[in-house]
Order: structure tokens, then sequence, then C-alpha cells
């Protein structure tokens, strides 16, 4: 659960700050510069805050413009800005804000003064006495406009997710919520989503960080955003081409969570959420609850926020697999071009999944100019679950199609055999064998992570340091494994008649078997249910695991404002140390059917934990089964241990630990020169990193520890190019380089040493970092006064793909031993293949329908409603370390989100649907079998709230209102290797903001 040194900094009024990229400054007011007219002495600054006149609070991501000059500030989280350098006298600024008329405000400046400005900015177009103004709340469009803004205020190329005005997302985890964006697909797991992919780039090529330090997944570099709850973000920033100030690690793109600050908000604020629902199948229940609680104190110099919340959701799924393979029993002509299915299998799960979050933040403003924080955030998500499988195994017992001796012909099961009828698609089994394996499994992903910094303007210098601690855990177990087999006798195994034909749902029908007087076998009666007498033991297993990733992180940057080719320009140089570190480890406890046999214990039965619960599916399996019960099953299991049955097996641990130390050494130089018609944003990344892995390597003899050392410098420049055309357009260029170092898992020297096959099979600690060269170029159309549209195109040049290979040789002298050259056996690893691209083209749009309604005279409600959707078309290829042209993992060709909403008399509601294309889940060998795909999915989403007033609303969540299935499938559409459902959702809840 929650680390003591969570809940301790939570309460003792810990959390983070908005440490973004300059590009969009924080609570620190965002700086620009002006040109210089006169001497220093003739200059001042002005110090603001920019207000929401009708709701009240802060507007975030405000451009600030001083007339007739090449200067623009941003406001932060707090609404505040600051202008330095600025002549001396009266000037007139002008505050713009998507989906907002611009405001103006004059400002009288005195040399070597600071002047103080606040500007409240309406809703309303032509509303002259604020205090008249009556604002409806508008949560879709708020939140929509909230996130056009900070993209356009970027010097950077990103797409943003914005909390409404009450603080709510649109869904429960980050991925689901970056699958709205455009250029974003996500992968999912029993329905939930998790994996992101950022134009069309396999999910290890995105990193994640908490405003703006980049931290590590539990699960090592590819970030599962499923652990972190969308609740403890006000912002979640897509930023798709890097600065020379970003970590070079980021290939794709980085995904960062913009946490809230006691800032935020002119004085307390509380919040809360509170929901429950259900999923129709099985129906599990789901509850969500969540709030914060922030204040300001001491003349508002310190502030404090605490947050936490909890999302549980009981599930369970309908499930089938089928193994395909070219079956070397298929002997008869065009064998070889023929893919049977080896194996059927359901896996019925019972689950519970829950998010869980903390979060405090303590702030500290002595000034303006000093700002200081200490941050602390940890999230949960823990999987609970109980999975039944029943796999029937066809390829057991059978013979080749050409093998005529008369025990063999006598002994003919059915399987891959033409000259039976059969085919591959359908056909009958006889005897088969069925394997079962009931499971209770527990996995918990958190991530801890603390960061002590602060914000200094320094006369002509300011700076900005974090120092960083993140602890990222991967725990599984104790859990309880047990496998069971039918009898060896043929007659006590079911025959099957099997029917793929329809690739949504694979079928099988069971019979006894019947041994001939002749010893062939043949279909006796219908056999409904699989019980207890049907399976043998053979083994109980308890495994627990535990992988920690401990990172230090320190960083410090300095900026500096001054002129350069004449140009008004911001110096910005920095240093960062990354210190991290990975282990694993792993046990198992086994008993074996052996095993008790040896000892005279009787074996146990699946009756002894057998649960009478009914099936909880929908999916027509065509027999009955019985669930196992939790309690049942570990008693079972500690039962057998205390008679001192079995052991631990020292092979799994040694098998398993690793240890992975990464260390990062950086120093980058970047500058922002403005002119009349934009900025350009261009800089540097030097780095240095050094790796040193272990584990554990075994040959005949033995185990061994292996250690490798790699090490390397690289750079990183970049140049972004962001023009003004007019107020509501602008055109963005960017060049830029990144870099994705191999996971810790795929760099751990892990090799396993058969000398008779001269083989090795393992981990690559020699493995090359990825690399890419993109090109990007957008254009954006901010209309007014609520449109939006984009067209952009992108394309990165890959370098050094990994792949899973067999590579002809091992390549150097690390495993040698007396008598045995391994430098030439074959290597079954992580390798890096060729080059490759990325390319595609983006589509964005959205509007609200009311300036189109009162241009063209329809119906007042037509305004009410509006329209978002985006379009993402892709292609990519990369070369093999083999030399064949494949499509990159996780790439769909196309990807398009839509959403039509409705908000009117404190009603809103929104429909959406998401589709992405089929894309590669794993390379083929290139034989007939082909390459594994995820099929084509699309999501059927509802939510609709009613506000009463501003402080508390209703609402309810449907997802997945067409029952979509996650399809898997080997070469072609009609070889389903894996289906599965999981069920429609609905939540109703409240929701209350003071």
């Amino acid at each position: 659960m929650y680390k003591t040194t969570t809940l301790a900094t939570a309460l003792a009024l810990a959390m983070a700050m908005h440490a973004q990229a300059h590009a969009r400054t924080t609570s620190t007011p965002a700086v620009a510069v002006a040109s210089l007219q006169g001497s220093h002495a003739d200059t001042g600054s002005i110090n603001g805050v920019v207000t929401d006149a009708g709701r009240g609070g802060y507007l975030a991501g405000a451009e600030v413009r001083i007339s007739g000059l090449d200067v623009v500030a941003v406001t932060g989280s707090d609404g505040r800005f600051a202008l330095h350098r600025v002549p001396a006298g009266r000037h007139e600024l002008r505050v713009s804000y998507v989906g907002r008329p611009d405001r103006t405000h004059v400002v009288d400046v005195v040399a070597g003064q600071a002047s103080n400005a606040r500007i409240d900015v309406s809703a309303a177009r032509d509303a002259t006495d604020l205090d008249a103004v009556v604002v409806r709340a508008q949560p879709i469009a708020e939140s929509e406009y909230a996130a056009l803004q900070a993209q356009r205020a970027s010097t950077s190329l990103v797409n943003v997710v914005a909390a409404d005005s009450i603080g709510r997302f649109p869904d429960q985890n980050v991925a689901a919520a970056l699958s709205r964006l455009p250029g974003i697909a996500v992968e999912r797991d029993q329905g939930q989503e998790r994996y992101v992919n950022l134009r069309g780039a396999p999910a290890r090529w995105t990193t994640i960080a908490f405003d703006g330090v980049n931290v590590i997944s539990p699960a090592g570099r590819t970030a599962r955003l499923d652990t972190i709850p969308s609740s403890i973000a006000s912002q979640v920033v897509a930023r798709k081409a890097i600065t020379a100030a970003m970590p070079s690690e980021t290939l794709a793109g980085n995904i960062d969570i913009i946490t809230r600050s006691p800032f935020d908000y002119e004085g307390l604020k509380v919040g809360a959420d509170v929901g429950i629902g259900y999923n129709d199948l099985g129906g599990g229940r789901q509850y969500n609850w969540g709030g914060f609680l922030s204040s300001k104190f001491a003349d508002d110099r310190f502030g404090v926020l605490v947050s936490a919340s909890k999302y549980s959701r009981d599930m369970v799924t309908d499930n089938f697999e089928s193994d395909p393979e070219v079956a070397a029993e298929d002997q008869e002509p065009g064998g070889d071009e023929r893919v049977w299915f080896d194996a059927h299998q359901n896996k019925l799960y019972r689950l519970t999944r829950e998010n869980e979050s903390v979060s405090g933040r303590l702030e500290f403003r002595p000034s303006d100019d000093h700002h200081f924080f200490l941050s602390s955030i940890h999230t949960e998500f823990s999987d609970h679950e109980l999975r039944n499988a029943i796999e029937f195994d066809f390829d057991a017992n059978a013979v080749r199609t050409s093998d005529t001796r008369p025990q063999a012909v006598a002994q003919r099961t059915g399987y891959a055999d033409v000259r039976t009828g059969n085919t591959p698609w359908q056909g009958t089994v006889y005897g088969v064998e069925m394997d079962s394996t009931q499971n209770i499994n527990d996995s918990v992903q958190s991530i801890f992570t603390t960061t002590l910094g602060g914000d200094q303007n320094l006369g002509d210098w300011r700076a900005r340091w974090r120092l960083n601690y993140t602890e990222a855990e991967q725990k599984s177990g104790p859990s309880f494994n047990s496998t069971w087999v039918s009898p060896s006798e043929r007659t006590l195994r079911p025959t099957v008649d099997y029917d793929f034909s329809n690739r949504s749902l694979h079928r099988v029908t069971l019979y006894d078997t019947i041994r001939n007087p002749d010893g062939s076998f043949s279909k006796g009666n219908l056999k409904r249910s699989l019980d207890s007498h049907d399976y043998n033991f053979v083994s109980v297993v308890t495994n627990s695991g535990k992988a920690v990733t401990d990172s230090y992180s320190t960083r410090l940057d300095l900026f500096r404002e001054t002129e350069l080719f004449g140009r008004p320009t911001e110096l910005q140089f920095g240093v960062q140390y990354d210190d991290r570190t990975k282990e694993n480890n792993q046990t198992r406890y086994a008993i074996t059917a052996a095993q008790l046999t040896a000892m005279g214990i009787a074996h146990p039965a699946m009756a002894d934990f057998a649960s009478d619960k009914p099936y909880q599916g929908a999916l027509p399996l065509g027999y009955s089964f019985r669930y196992h019960d939790e309690d049942r099953a570990r008693a079972l299991l500690d039962g057998l241990r205390s008679q001192g049955a079995g052991g631990f097996d020292d092979g799994v641990v040694m098998d398993n630990w690793y240890n992975v130390q990464e260390r990062i050494g950086a120093v980058y130089g970047m500058a922002t020169s403005h002119f009349d018609w934009g900025n350009v944003v261009a800089g540097v990344r030097g780095e240095y990193t050094r790796n040193q892995s272990s584990a554990n390597a075994e040959d005949d003899s033995g185990y061994r520890r292996i250690t490798v050392r790699e090490s390397g410098v690289d750079f990183f420049p970049s140049v972004h190019v962001n023009w003004d055309l007019n107020d509501e357009m602008k055109l963005r260029f960017s060049a830029n380089t990144g870099a994705a170092r191999p996971d810790y898992t795929d760099l751990r020297p892990n090799f396993s040493i058969s000398d008779d096959e001269q083989e090795i099979d393992g981990g690559n600690p020699y493995a090359e970092t990825e690399k890419s060269m993109g090109l990007d170029a957008y254009f954006e159309w901010y209309m007014r006064p609520q449109g939006f549209f984009s067209a952009g195109v992108y394309y990165k040049k890959l370098r050094d793909v990994l792949f899973d290979v067999e590579l002809p040789r091992f390549g150097n002298d690390d495993l040698d031993v007396p008598g045995f050259d391994r430098s030439q056996y074959t290597y079954f690893t992580l390798a890096n293949g060729g080059d490759g691209h990325i390319r595609g083209l983006e589509l964005a749009y959205s509007q609200g329908f009311s300036p189109l309604a009162d241009r063209l005279d329809l119906p007042l409600w037509v305004g009410d409603f509006g329209v978002t959707a985006n379009v993402t078309f892709n292609d990519s290829e990369a070369t093999t370390p083999d030399g064949r042209k494949v499509s990159l993992p996780g790439a769909s060709d196309l990807i398009y989100n839509t959403s039509l909403y409705y908000e009117a008399h404190g009603l809103s509601a929104r429909l959406s649907w998401q589709y992405r294309t089929e894309w590669i889940d794993g390379i083929g060998d290139g034989d007939v079998m082909g390459d594994a795909y995820w099929d084509d999915v699309g999501r059927l989403d509802f939510s609709m709230r009613y506000a009463f007033n501003d402080n508390v609303e209703m609402y309810l969540d449907a997802n997945n209102l067409l029952n979509e299935p996650g399809i898997r499938y080997q070469g072609n559409r009609q070889r389903t290797t894996e289906y599965e459902r999981f069920g429609k959702r609905f939540m109703i809840g409240v929701r209350m903001n003071f």
C-alpha cells in the first residue's frame, strides 16, 4: 500500500510545482524578452496576474503581449506573468486566450521599478460591466479551450488534455485520456488502456514525466500509463518534438503529467468525487472516489495541497485462444502451406483492478523573485487475478501421416490429417489431451516520486533547480499456480469436434472416446462438463517477485535575457545527472506429484478447492466447468507445505536475478530568439551514458556471475520555428533528434548456454541505442471565437531499431571457457537491425456550433452542440537484422477520434468514437505463418453531466457501449489466435467543488 514516507510528506504538506520546459511556464511566471531601447537604467519590469472574470480563479497559459514590442509572456498555472527589461513609459498589454475575446490593459513602467498589473479576462464577447456577466458552466468547452491555449502558447510541438473547470478528466487513467489526442493510439490489456503508441512508434519509445521530471515506469522503459490515475493531473502534455532542455531518451515523444499546485487557486479550495457502477459482463461492481484540499496562508507566502483517489473494478472476460503451426505431422501434398491449430484454450478471468494515488505539495514564495517547493506523489495499480485456463492439446500423441506402421495407423488421432476429412478449420480429433491451470495471481505496479526544487530571479539571471528521487516498483505474488493434465489413457480423454471457421467464435464440442476392436477410436456420447476426475494433479507452485528501480536526478537550468544578432533572446544552459539502478529478484516454491508420491501424501483433486459460483461469462464454451475458490486453494497449498512437501527452486532465483545500473550526465545550451513574426528555439544536448549489467549465466557446469560495462557519448541538436501568420494562424517547423535506450531486461546478461547445441539465449548488454532524426511541419488555426483546425506532416529517420532475432554468431569471447569457443555460437536475443522510418499526416478539428448558428440564422439550440475530430495517416518501416522490411510493432496505418457534444442549461453530454486499424504485435520468421497482429478496434463511449450550480454536478459515464472485442491473428484475419470480450461499463456519481 502507500509508503509511510508518502503519507508523511502529504500530511506534512508537500507537493510538486509545474516544472515544464520553459515553453510553458508553471507557477513561476513566464518571462519574455523586451527589445532594449536606451541603457539598462531606462528599463523596468511588469509583474502581473491574469484572472477569470466570470468563474473566478486564474487563467493558465494566457499569452500577454506588449503592443509594438517583440515581447510575449505566458501565464503560469497561478495566472502570473513577468516582463523584464521593459522600456520606461506607458504600454498597452494585450491578453489572448482561446475561446475568449482579447483583453487590453494599460501599464505605466518606471525605470528601475516593478509595475503590477491584474487583468480580468471575461468569457463574454461584448460585456462592458464584468459584474453583470452571467457565466454558464461549459465543462467540455472550458477543458478544450484550456488545452488549446496551452498548445498555442508552447514554443515546441505539443498536444494537451486539460481538466475542466472542476478538475475532472474525461477518462479514468492517463492512457485513456491521451487516446483522444491526434496521433496517439493506445494498446489495451483486457479492455483497459495501458500503453501509448505516439505517431506510429512502438510503446517503448514514449517516456513519462511528472511536472517535467522524467521517471522510469515500474515495468521499465515501456511506460505503463494505466499505473497513473488522471485525477492527480491538471494537464497531461504530449510533447511530440523535444527541445535540447529535455532528456534525449525521448525518441517518439514525452508524456508530461502536470499536477495541481496550491497557487492554482485564489484561496481555500476543496474538491470531491464519488461514483459507483457496474460491468454488464459478469455484473461486477466498480467504484471511484477522490478529492483534494488546497489552501494558502501566511499572507499567501505558503501554499499546501493534498489529494487522494481510488478506482476499483471487478470484471470477468470471455476468451479463447488458438495456437497456429505448420504441422510436421501433415506429410500430405501441400502440407508445408497449410496452417493448423495445434491447441485451443479458454482463459477465463475474474479480475479486480485498482488505481490508487496520494499526493501532497508544499510551496513557499517569500517574494515574486523566489519560489521553493517540496512535492511527493505515490500512484499504484494493482491487479488481483483468478484464472481458469482450459487447453485442448490437439497434437499430443499425433503421428506423421506418412507413418504406415500398423500401430501408428491404429493410433491416429486425426490431427493435421486431411485424409480423414479434417481441415485446418473443421474436423475431429480423438482422445485429446487436456491441460488446465487454475491460478491466483497478484501484481502491484507503483511509482513513488519526490522532488525538492526552486526557481530564483537573480538580477540578469534566473535559476531553476530540481532534486528528485523516484522509486518504481513491480511486485508479484505470492501466487497460487496449479497445473493439471488429463489421464494418459486415451479413452479417459475427450474426443473433440472443432469448428474454427468463425473467426469470432472458435467452437469445441466434447464427446466420450471409444476404442474400437481394431484399436482405432471413435466418438461416444456427448460430454457436457469437465469434472475433477478428468484431470490428474501435476504440480502446485507459488511465485513471488520484486523488481525495484531507484532513480536519483539532479538538474540545474540557468536563464539570461540578452540580444543575439540584434534580436531579443533568452539563453538557457543546463546540466543534469541521473543515477538509476534496477534489480530484479524472484522466488518459487514448487510441489510436484512425484514429491507427494514419494512422501506418501495423497494427491489433491480439483474438487478440493472448487467453487459453486456459476459461470459468469457469456461465451458459449461447449462444456461446463467449476471455478476455483481462492481461500480453499491457498489453504490447500498451506496444508501441503505444513506436511513438508515441496521446496524452493534455486534455479528460478539464479535465472531471474539481475542488476542494471545506468548513469547519465548531460549538458545543454539553448537559445530562444523573438521576432515580430514569432520565435526560433535552437540548441544542442550532449549526454554521456555508462551502463553496468549483471546477471547469472548458466551452462552445463552451473551458474556464474557475468558483468558487462558499456559507455558512450552522444549529441542531440534541435531547432524549432514558430511563425505567427496572424493572431489566429501559426506555422511550426522543427528538426530534432532523440534516442531510445534498450530496456533494463534487454540489457541483462542472463545467458543460457548449450554447448551441445552451440546456442546462447539471453539478453543483450551490447545492444546499441535506437536513434532518430525527426522533421515536423504543422499549420494551426485557432479560429475565433470557438474553433480550431490543424494539419501537420512528420517524418522520423530511424537507426539501429531493435528486434527479437536469431544471430548466426555470438560475436565475442566473454563467455569462452577452456575447450569451448562460444564466440561462434548461434545467439537468440534482442539485436539492432538496420534503418527505418516513420512518416505521417495529422489532421485535427474542433468547432462549437454557436458561431455557425448565428451566421446561418439557425435555431438557437443548434449552437449548443459542438464537434471534435482528429485523424492520423501513418506509414512505418524498419529493416530487421536478417534484412527483411517490416512495419514497426504498435503502428496503425489509420487512427481517428471523433465526438459530438452538447452543452446548455447546466447539461453536458458527449458521444465519442475511437478507432485504429490493425497493428503488428510480433515479427514472424517470414514463412507462411506471417506476422502476429492485433486487429482493428473501435470504442464508443458516452458521458453526461448535470450541474445544479457551479459547485455540484451529477454524472453518468458509459464505456465500450458496443462491447468491442480484442482480436489477435497470425498472418491473415481469418486465423484468429486470441479473442476476448470485456463488456460494457457504467458509472454514476456526484462531484463537488467549493
